[in-house]
């Protein structure tokens, strides 16, 4: 009897080490976009030799922006993208910088998705919107795969932007490593707040200096991009500070048609770091967990001419990016997360086609309740 007792228990045991090794097998691949397009890859390291880098422990160095593309791709050109492009030479900076965990970074050679990387740029009649993205602080661009591939596959060139020294960590154009700057941490909270002022302010700076190279992309004869770029229909997006960010590029250059934070709150609310500081005038999307915002904010969304505060239900700071996608879940079916990306998703592309494609959405119509999120549009109607 006590052998039989045994025998199923192992059988069970070996179940669930199946089950469980099934289920992270099939979470480390990323949702397929569901644009009518491929998602093609690319990375371009971009030097402004009118800015000096000022986190460099050189002098000579100047600021650098590593951009990588997601973008409408031809198929069956390029080869299968990894998740995160060179990844084994920013591999110990990543797990070193104290933002990933080593774990986490060893399993990143396993994550799948369905990009292709240098793939051929789709042959278009018209030329594709631009979307350009500032990620969170300490998190690199590649980390928010799911939902710039998503954009990228309803026909827009997305340009995910890895600020030096504020990403985990990325390789320069001479291939040193600018890893994340730590002292951050250490310091007291008003030097801190000071800090983060002054690096939105050069996040700002790196957004407006990558539209200006998508202009030289553009008209470059020999790029890939020839023709492709349509430089009249420009958003700017971002998360947590790089949301901030987002804002501020917008209220710099009207360049921009539009602007999306994701969930970047500071002491202007989601407009800035400064608490007397006024919206952008360019439609605003404000897409975030936080489902009461002081009244003060409040009166800021109505004094615009068109904003929407996006409340997605049961989402964290973090569900923007692709770490609670490639959680393991007890079953390998769909979890939770996938459906708040999605909700994100759909979000998104509404305001994007919205407002650089002139298509006017549903999900942005009016103000509504509903079991997954919560739509406020301003003006109030």
């Amino acid at each position: 009897m006590r052998t039989n007792r045994l025998k199923s228990a192992a059988v069970v045991g070996l179940a669930i080490i199946i089950l469980l090794i099934l289920s992270i097998y099939l979470q480390l691949e990323l949702p397929a976009p569901t644009g009518p397009y491929p998602v093609g890859q690319k990375v371009f390291r971009w030097v402004d030799a009118s800015r000096r880098e000022v986190l460099s422990k050189n002098p000579d160095d100047f600021r650098e922006v590593i951009a990588l593309l997601w973008y409408p791709a031809e198929a069956n050109t390029g080869t299968k993208s990894p998740y995160f492009p060179g990844l084994s030479d920013v591999s110990k900076d990543l797990a070193e910088s104290g933002e990933i965990e080593s774990w986490k970074v060893l399993g990143l050679p396993f994550v799948r998705s369905q990009n292709l990387l240098n793939a051929n740029p789709a042959k278009s009649e018209v030329r594709f919107p631009i979307l350009i993205f500032s990620p969170g602080n300490g998190t690199n661009v590649e980390f928010y795969s799911a939902l710039l591939s998503e954009i990228a596959s309803h026909g827009y060139i997305v340009v995910g932007l890895n600020h030096p020294y504020d990403v985990a960590a990325v390789e320069l154009s001479d291939h040193k490593i600018a890893p994340f700057y730590k002292q951050q941490e250490l310091l007291k909270m008003s030097a801190n707040q000071a800090f983060v002022a002054e690096r939105i302010k050069v996040r700002t700076l790196d957004v407006i200096f990558a539209l200006d190279q998508l202009q030289n992309l553009s008209q470059s004869a020999d790029s890939p991009f020839a023709g492709s770029l349509d430089l009249t229909s420009v958003a700017v997006a971002g998360h947590s500070l790089g949301g901030i960010t987002a804002s501020e590029a917008c209220k710099a250059d009207i360049r921009f048609r539009s602007c999306l934070n994701f969930d970047g709150l500071q002491r202007g609310g989601p407009f800035s770091t400064e608490a007397t500081a006024i919206p952008p005038g360019q439609p605003f999307m404000f897409i975030t967990k936080e489902a009461q915002l002081h009244p003060t904010l409040i009166e800021k969304f109505e004094s615009t001419k068109e904003s929407y505060w996006i409340v997605i239900h049961g989402a964290t700071h973090d569900s923007v990016t692709d770490g609670p996608l490639l959680q393991p879940s007890v079953l390998p079916i769909s979890n939770h997360s996938d459906q708040i990306m999605s909700q994100i998703q759909k979000y998104t592309v509404a305001f994007l086609d919205q407002t650089l494609k002139g298509q006017q959405s549903d999900r942005l119509a009016k103000s509504v309740k509903l079991a997954n999120v919560t739509v406020n549009v301003y003006p109030s109607p």
